[in-house]
C-alpha cells in the first residue's frame, strides 16, 4: 500500500517489479486489498490487456495509519540506540537502502 500512497496509480505489473514480487503474488495481495475495500482495479488506457490499481479513500486512510505506527515503531526502535551511534546507524541503513534499490 505505500507504494501505492506515494505514487498513486501503477500497473499491476510495475507494482509486482517494485515490490519484488512474482505476478502471481501480486494479484492476490491486490484481490486480498479490494476485497478489504482498500484498492481497485481499472483498466490501463491504452491497453486493452493492461490493469492499474490504486487505493480507495479508505485505503487512503488505512495507509496513512500503516505509515504512521511503523514510523512510531521506527522511532521506539531508534531510541534504544546510543545517541552517539545513531547517526552511523542511520547511515548504514540509507547504504541498505540503496544497495537494494540497485539490485
Amino acid at each position: 500500500m505505500g507504494e501505492l500512497a506515494r505514487e498513486g496509480a501503477l500497473r499491476q505489473n510495475d507494482l509486482a517489479h517494485r515490490l519484488r514480487l512474482e505476478k502471481s503474488t501480486t494479484s492476490r495481495l491486490v484481490t486480498q486489498l479490494i476485497n478489504r475495500g482498500w484498492v481497485e482495479r481499472t483498466a490501463a488506457p491504452g491497453d486493452g490487456r493492461g490493469v492499474l490499481v490504486q487505493l480507495t479513500p479508505a485505503g487512503m486512510k488505512a495507509a496513512e495509519q500503516l505509515a504512521q505506527a511503523r514510523a512510531a515503531r521506527f522511532s521506539a526502535i531508534l531510541d534504544r540506540v546510543p545517541p552517539g551511534e545513531r547517526a552511523s546507524v542511520l547511515r548504514a541503513l540509507e547504504t541498505l537502502t540503496e544497495a537494494m534499490d540497485d539490485s
